[in-house]
């Protein structure tokens, strides 16, 4: 299974990037354009025609033999972490269920949650929970069935940012043409993960770098605001990915405006020389929730 392609997909802005990895390093990536009609909201509208043009894309990869993972845009979900008394296994679901349901305010009807146990320093029980709306994720499923695609799973895009960037802490900006999606992670933890839509279409450079800039300076002082006790170390720095915010002038200007150090990417998968690590960051760690 080792050698077997696997074959990644993720929707940016306008464009679909795939990215195909085998026998131990990354073998192609290309990105197709969209009709941007196919979404709304950064979300797919339109299953049929997107299938079509994820179908034609693949033509040639041996997408049938091949095991394939798709992300889905962190917009609209939500996630926390939430501490609980210890309680069996049985009961731990409605325990769960309760607390999203006093602390998230979302449906169950309307959202698949997931829940991850973390390390806790006290007698109760700590939780990562996530909740996904179900009807942009069954939208996503569907466009993959009309490419003849079955994947082998769909993570969601902040988590799969977390895992190409893998470090214990840092802080993610991933910025493309129409949206931008930060990540805090503490002690391996995805503490903090914020999803903005920047409009339909394409926005321009200068205002996609503007956003970003203004939306990660928001997302580190609302964590510090919030966790007074344990605000963030000013030493842990920012990654930037995705095709807006991988220049080196948006680095520089990022440092001077939050007074972070940005590092350079460096993920955990060997790839060609001329392979665009900072655009393709989403998919890489798709490809390591599979390995």
């Amino acid at each position: 299974m080792a050698d077997k392609r696997i074959i990644s997909l993720s929707i940016e802005g306008t464009t679909l990037r795939i990215l195909t990895f085998t026998k131990g390093s990354v073998e192609a990536w290309n990105s197709v354009p969209l009709d941007p009609k196919f979404l709304a909201m950064g979300h797919v509208v339109d299953p049929q025609g997107l299938g079509g043009v994820i179908k034609n894309a693949l033509e040639g990869r041996d997408s049938l033999t091949g095991r394939v993972v798709c992300a889905l845009p962190g917009l609209r979900t939500m996630s926390r972490l939430i501490s609980v008394p210890k309680v069996g296994k049985k009961e731990l679901p409605e325990v769960i269920s309760r607390e999203v349901r006093r602390l998230m305010a979302v449906s169950e009807a309307d959202n698949y949650l997931h829940w991850q146990s973390i390390p806790a320093e006290t007698d109760l029980m700590r939780f990562f929970v996530l909740a996904v709306p179900k009807e942009p994720l069954h939208a996503l499923m569907e466009a993959l069935r009309e490419a003849g695609l079955k994947p082998r799973a769909i993570d969601l895009k902040p988590l799969a940012l977390m895992r190409a960037v893998n470090k214990k802490d840092a802080i993610i900006a991933n910025g493309e043409s129409n949206s931008v999606e930060l990540v805090i992670v503490v002690d391996d933890v995805p503490t903090l993960m914020r999803s903005v839509f920047l409009g339909e279409g394409v926005v321009s450079q200068d205002y996609a770098v503007s956003r970003i800039s203004d939306e990660l300076g928001r997302t580190i002082a609302f964590y510090n605001d919030t966790n007074p006790d344990n605000p963030l170390d000013p030493e842990v720095p920012v990654y930037l990915t995705g095709a807006a915010a991988s220049g080196v002038s948006f680095a520089l200007n990022v440092t001077a405006l939050i007074g972070r150090p940005v590092q350079p990417l460096d993920p955990p998968l060997p790839y060609p020389e001329n392979f665009p690590v900072a655009e393709f960051m989403v998919n890489l760690g798709l490809i390591l929730k599979l390995l």
